[in-house]
């Protein structure tokens, strides 16, 4: 029962993550539920499972960005293999942690992302993606997790 709910929060964040693309493409305040799958991946999976999802997260992110395919799977991997290694020295219990991992993780993502984009198409650098978005997600992800009964569901506790 708890694999099946487990299940069900993660497929209700892709869906979440698919519509505010489709519909809200250039809505300023943007998050990214998909990342916070590539979170919980990190921290309670195998080293192997959780790059190969942030891969394959990042590639479904890449084809609704509309850029370039590769650049978001890029660094979302290599964030994911800093996260992995982030979590083993993380208090999970404590909400502060988990918002700082998911804030400064994000950060260097998108900051990744956005190296590539300003050298390929000269995309210039927003506050919005580096800042906002980080820190947006990063609440979110930390209220999501916050509850003693999701932390025992998603067994973060």
């Amino acid at each position: 029962m708890k694999r099946k709910i487990k299940i069900i929060y993660l497929a209700l964040l892709i869906v979440a993550q698919v519509l505010l693309w489709r519909n809200y493409p250039t809505f300023r305040f943007n998050i990214d539920f998909l990342y916070l799958i590539i979170v919980y991946l990190a921290i309670r999976s195998s080293f192997l499972t959780s790059i190969l999802a942030a891969t394959c997260l990042g590639i479904i992110a890449d084809y609704f960005s509309g850029g370039v395919m590769g650049v978001f799977a890029f660094s979302r991997t290599l964030t994911t293999y800093l996260l992995t290694i982030a979590s083993r020295f993380v208090d999970l219990r404590k909400n502060f942690f988990i918002f700082m991992m998911i804030l400064i993780s994000l950060f260097l993502s998108n900051l990744m992302a956005n190296i590539f984009f300003y050298f390929i198409f000269n995309f210039h650098i927003t506050v919005n993606l580096l800042f906002i978005q980080p820190l947006l997600t990063a609440l979110i992800g930390t209220v999501m997790v916050g509850l003693n009964p999701v932390k025992e569901l998603l067994d973060v506790y």
